[in-house]
Protein backbone atom coordinates (compact mmCIF):
# COMPACT_ATOMS: atom_id res chain seq x y z
CA UNK A 1 0.00 0.00 0.00
CA UNK A 2 1.19 3.06 -0.82
CA UNK A 3 2.76 5.52 1.90
CA UNK A 4 0.04 8.34 1.18
CA UNK A 5 -2.68 5.89 1.77
CA UNK A 6 -1.30 4.12 4.84
CA UNK A 7 -0.64 7.81 6.49
CA UNK A 8 -4.82 8.84 4.99
CA UNK A 9 -5.94 5.80 6.76
CA UNK A 10 -4.19 5.95 10.28
CA UNK A 11 -4.97 9.49 10.65
CA UNK A 12 -8.33 8.73 10.07
CA UNK A 13 -8.23 5.85 12.57
CA UNK A 14 -6.44 8.00 15.06
CA UNK A 15 -8.55 11.06 14.74
CA UNK A 16 -11.74 9.28 15.54
CA UNK A 17 -10.64 7.91 18.50
CA UNK A 18 -10.83 11.45 19.96
CA UNK A 19 -7.57 11.72 22.00
CA UNK A 20 -5.99 13.83 18.77
CA UNK A 21 -6.73 16.75 16.89
CA UNK A 22 -6.66 16.01 12.95
CA UNK A 23 -3.74 17.58 12.83
CA UNK A 24 -2.05 15.74 15.44
CA UNK A 25 -3.40 12.53 14.36
CA UNK A 26 -1.63 13.22 10.59
CA UNK A 27 1.43 13.84 12.31
CA UNK A 28 1.43 10.33 14.24
CA UNK A 29 0.30 8.92 11.39
CA UNK A 30 3.22 10.14 9.01
CA UNK A 31 5.74 9.64 12.30
CA UNK A 32 4.51 5.85 12.06
CA UNK A 33 4.97 5.76 8.70
CA UNK A 34 8.27 6.88 8.79
CA UNK A 35 9.40 4.52 11.61
CA UNK A 36 7.79 1.38 10.22
CA UNK A 37 9.66 2.56 6.69
CA UNK A 38 12.97 2.42 8.41
CA UNK A 39 12.25 -0.93 10.56
CA UNK A 40 11.04 -2.61 7.16
CA UNK A 41 14.49 -1.26 6.28
CA UNK A 42 16.25 -3.21 8.62
CA UNK A 43 14.20 -6.24 8.44
CA UNK A 44 15.57 -6.71 5.05
CA UNK A 45 19.02 -6.12 6.09
CA UNK A 46 18.22 -8.99 8.72
CA UNK A 47 17.51 -11.39 5.99
CA UNK A 48 20.24 -10.72 3.88
CA UNK A 49 23.36 -10.29 6.00
CA UNK A 50 22.61 -9.95 9.54
CA UNK A 51 22.44 -6.84 11.64
CA UNK A 52 25.44 -5.48 13.34
CA UNK A 53 25.37 -4.40 16.73
CA UNK A 54 24.58 -0.79 15.79
CA UNK A 55 21.76 -1.95 13.38
CA UNK A 56 20.41 -4.09 16.55
CA UNK A 57 19.97 -1.12 18.91
CA UNK A 58 18.66 0.99 15.96
CA UNK A 59 15.80 -1.30 15.25
CA UNK A 60 15.02 -1.82 19.34
CA UNK A 61 14.79 2.13 19.71
CA UNK A 62 12.71 2.15 16.64
CA UNK A 63 10.50 -0.11 17.85
CA UNK A 64 10.10 1.54 21.60
CA UNK A 65 8.95 5.14 19.16
CA UNK A 66 6.74 2.98 17.39
CA UNK A 67 5.18 2.27 20.94
CA UNK A 68 5.02 5.71 22.49
CA UNK A 69 3.76 6.96 19.05
CA UNK A 70 0.94 4.43 19.67
CA UNK A 71 -0.02 5.14 22.97
CA UNK A 72 -0.35 8.36 22.57
CA UNK A 73 -2.43 8.29 19.80
CA UNK A 74 -4.86 5.74 21.08
CA UNK A 75 -3.57 2.57 19.11
CA UNK A 76 -2.71 -0.94 20.27
CA UNK A 77 0.17 -2.78 18.69
CA UNK A 78 -0.43 -6.38 17.56
CA UNK A 79 2.81 -7.42 16.76
CA UNK A 80 6.01 -6.20 15.23
CA UNK A 81 6.40 -8.30 12.34
CA UNK A 82 10.69 -9.40 11.36
CA UNK A 83 9.71 -10.69 7.90
CA UNK A 84 10.27 -8.00 5.13
CA UNK A 85 8.09 -10.00 3.13
CA UNK A 86 5.24 -8.48 5.15
CA UNK A 87 4.31 -5.41 7.12
CA UNK A 88 7.31 -4.45 9.89
CA UNK A 89 4.46 -3.41 12.30
CA UNK A 90 0.81 -4.56 12.93
CA UNK A 91 -2.16 -2.65 14.77
CA UNK A 92 -5.70 -3.51 16.50
CA UNK A 93 -7.87 -0.81 15.23
CA UNK A 94 -10.96 -0.19 17.22
CA UNK A 95 -13.52 -1.30 14.70
CA UNK A 96 -11.19 -4.16 13.81
CA UNK A 97 -10.51 -3.76 10.78
CA UNK A 98 -7.33 -5.69 8.51
CA UNK A 99 -5.61 -5.54 5.40
CA UNK A 100 -3.46 -8.77 5.50
CA UNK A 101 -3.77 -12.56 4.40
CA UNK A 102 -3.71 -13.09 8.93
CA UNK A 103 -7.01 -11.54 9.14
CA UNK A 104 -8.75 -9.98 12.38
CA UNK A 105 -6.13 -11.78 14.41
CA UNK A 106 -3.04 -10.11 12.79
CA UNK A 107 -4.42 -6.79 12.73
CA UNK A 108 -3.77 -4.22 10.36
CA UNK A 109 -0.32 -3.89 9.11
CA UNK A 110 1.71 -0.46 8.08
CA UNK A 111 4.80 -0.51 6.48
CA UNK A 112 6.25 -1.11 3.11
Amino acid sequence: MRTNTQEAVLSAYIASIGKRTPREAAQDAAELCRLTTSLNRLNEIACNSGLTERQERRKQNLQTRVKAVLEGAGLVLNHFNSDPRGYAVYLDLPDGSYNSFGGRECGYGIGR
